[in-house]
């Protein structure tokens, strides 16, 4: 192929630069965690770290230019394409879009490519563009763009309904995903309590139309590996029933998802070489469903969950099974705890195991688009429910800060790096200029202010840990350092103080913080920054959220270590920069208070200049701490009090 050639004319040479493009990706990867996972000495951690950000930087590189060369050439001048061209290349994402590292630009790829086919009335093809840009959707944001994923599966599923039997083989099978990817839709739906009848009736419907179209792929399978394992429709059917009572389906609907229950029971029973974590899972399952007919109390269904808590909980909670089966039927027996007990009592014990066993799954979890579309998905729902529940601010904080340091070292390292300097500038403020506080509740005087002047520091400390909280749901943009981000990842991105606000809210032990968490990005003056909605201007907490505002931006800008998108500036510059936007991006009394203070300033400049490097190490001790149970009593990002005081709780 010549210098000048874009793009390539068949599928195996599309599959094989797709190949090539992602192990690049992959392989960047695999060395982050290993590198998370090693224990190394501190001097060496570090030095291993910065080489690794070097070769990611490198490989952005090259990325960007194998990119432009073979995919924008094409989305950012549509008239380019050619069917020669995308045909192959669609039939090849459409074939391994669940193993795309680089999300942004398959669902860019997607966008142009439905443009193409418009005008051409081709309804196949325009089926695999819908499918590919719901997988990218998905798999950036499994929570907020729910509603647009379901949209594009839905006509994906229509055109698959219609041409069903004009389809190949090959696109009949892989057509399945469809409804794998709508039944996972639903399936969170149900974990957040949000079914509703109409809901049920359509997962109904949509289980009967997977199971039809299921049987034809079965019928004329001639040996082709499509789906080497076909989704399991009866399963996520009756799925369903581990998160609804009676009252919550009518007879006709529990009847069906009890009878998809009981096919995949029956047929479990025969089925060799299952391991004892799906016999548990299905079975209960199939417990549950029996209980919405009527065939089971909840009393039976409870005295059923003992019984595998007394004879698989070595197994199912021990650390070394780590397992997908293992992790599905822990999530069912929580699942099924949760609705049996609704308005009664929880089993305290039973969620700290399972909050244990989850956070530790997680934490293993190898970085690729799919793993961290599952975490996110998982870790969501798991923080709206389970953690819902815990009331102890210590182990609440350690358990969400776990949740994001195990998949984002970066956003760990990132937090603390804020939550030091805003710890230096709330200090000085206090002792400098504690008339800026005066206001806030039961801080009438300075006097008053200074009195609080450690519970002000813990609070902004802990509110700087959670600022970015909301990230957790989109780590596969938060990795994605190996090429541009595109429209719709920033989108993405955007959306972590929306994700923020809303675990911290389901989470009264920390709601106190959800302002710092929803604000952070917003300007001083409320006239920019993101989300649109919302004005930090009317918070109680507005003071500290300008702080937290600030040392963001210091931080981010003199990173020399995590991030390799964008060169670190010096401290001088970013100087520059905060007056420039004195008043407006940031509050004039932070930006003044630090510009007049040396000692504050020489203090902030050690921290972003030398300090960096023993945070970091700190992050990765504290990884290799929780990995292996063994606390050191000096690790202090695990050991903060959080006793606040009355004018902030």
């Amino acid at each position: 192929m010549s210098e000048e050639s874009h793009g390539f004319c068949t599928r195996e040479a599309w599959t094989e630069w797709l190949t090539d493009y992602n192990a690049i990706i992959s392989e960047l990867n695999e060395r982050s965690y290993a590198l998370v996972q090693s224990e190394l000495p501190a001097d060496e951690w570090i030095a291993l770290y910065q080489h690794n950000s070097a070769q990611i930087r490198e490989a952005y590189c090259r990325n960007e230019q194998m990119l432009d060369r073979h995919i924008r050439w094409f989305t950012r001048t549509p008239g380019r394409w050619t069917r020669e061209i995308a045909d192959p290349l669609l039939a090849a994402l459409f074939r391994y879009i669940t193993r795309i590292q680089d999300l942004g630009a398959a669902h860019e790829i997607a966008e142009s490519l439905l443009d193409f086919y418009a005008p051409l009335w081709d309804e196949p093809s325009r089926m695999k563009c819908y499918l590919v840009r719901a997988f990218c959707l998905a798999f950036l944001d499994p929570i907020h763009l729910l509603d647009e994923v379901d949209a594009d599966c839905t006509r994906a599923r229509e055109i698959y309904e219609r041409h069903f039997f004009n389809l190949t083989p090959e696109d009949r099978s892989m057509g399945l995903s469809i409804y794998d990817l709508l039944f996972d839709h639903m399936r969170t739906l149900l974990k957040l309590g949000r079914a509703t009848a109409e809901g049920l009736d359509r997962m109904i419907e949509c289980h009967d139309a997977a199971v039809r179209a299921t049987e034809v792929v079965i019928a004329e399978d001639q040996g082709y590996e499509f789906n080497t394992i076909l989704p399991d429709f009866d399963h996520y059917l009756g799925f369903a029933a581990l998160c609804l009572s009676p009252e919550d389906c009518t007879p006709d609907q529990a009847n069906a998802i009890y009878q998809a229950a009981e096919r995949r029971y029956r047929s479990c029973k025969t089925e060799p070489g299952h391991s004892e974590f799906y016999r548990v899972r299905i079975e209960l399952v199939y417990g549950m469903a029996q209980r919405l007919v009527g065939l089971c109390s909840d009393q039976a269904v409870l005295e059923r969950i003992r019984t595998y808590m007394g004879s698989y909980a070595q197994s199912l909670f021990d650390s070394g099974t780590f397992s997908q089966h293992a992790i599905e039927a822990v999530e069912a027996i929580q699942l099924s705890i949760e609705t049996l007990t609704r308005g009664g009592k929880y089993e305290p014990a039973l969620y700290r195991t399972v909050q244990s066993f989850f956070i530790r799954y997680f934490s293993t979890r190898p970085y690729t688009s799919l793993a961290d579309y599952i975490c996110a998905s998982y870790n969501y729902c798991y923080i709206l429910t389970v953690l819902s529940h815990q009331t102890d601010r210590q182990e609440l904080l350690r358990s969400l800060l776990k949740l994001t340091m195990f998949r984002q070292v970066q956003t760990a390292m990132h937090s603390i790096m804020v939550a030091e300097l805003a710890g230096e500038i709330v200090d000085t403020l206090v002792r400098r200029k504690p008339e800026l506080l005066v206001g806030l509740p039961g801080a009438s005087s300075a006097a008053e202010v200074q009195a609080h002047a450690q519970e002000y520091h813990r609070y902004l400390y802990c509110g700087a840990l959670l600022h970015d909280v909301g990230k957790l749901v989109c780590s596969s943009v938060i990795n994605a350092q190996c090429h541009r981000l595109g429209d719709l990842e920033f989108r993405v991105l955007k959306m972590h103080p929306i994700t923020g606000r809303e675990m911290l809210d389901h989470l009264p032990a920390l709601t106190v913080f959800r302002d710092i968490a929803f604000g952070h990005h917003k300007s001083f003056d409320g006239s920019g920054g993101y989300p649109a909605e919302y004005s930090r201007t009317t918070s109680p907490q507005k003071i500290f959220i300008d702080i937290i505002t600030v040392c963001d931006s210091l931080d981010a800008a003199t990173d020399n270590l995590g991030r390799n998108y964008a060169a670190a500036k010096d401290f001088s510059t970013v100087m520059d920069e905060l007056r420039g936007g004195r008043g407006t991006r940031y509050s004039g009394d932070i930006v003044d208070l630090i510009d007049h203070d040396v000692s504050l300033q020489a203090r902030l400049r050690h921290l972003l200049e030398e300090g960096r490097r023993e945070v970091y190490y700190t992050v990765h001790k504290t990884i290799l701490e929780e990995s292996t149970g063994q606390h050191s009593p000096n690790t202090h990002t695990w050991q903060f009090d959080l006793n606040l005081p009355a004018s902030i709780d």
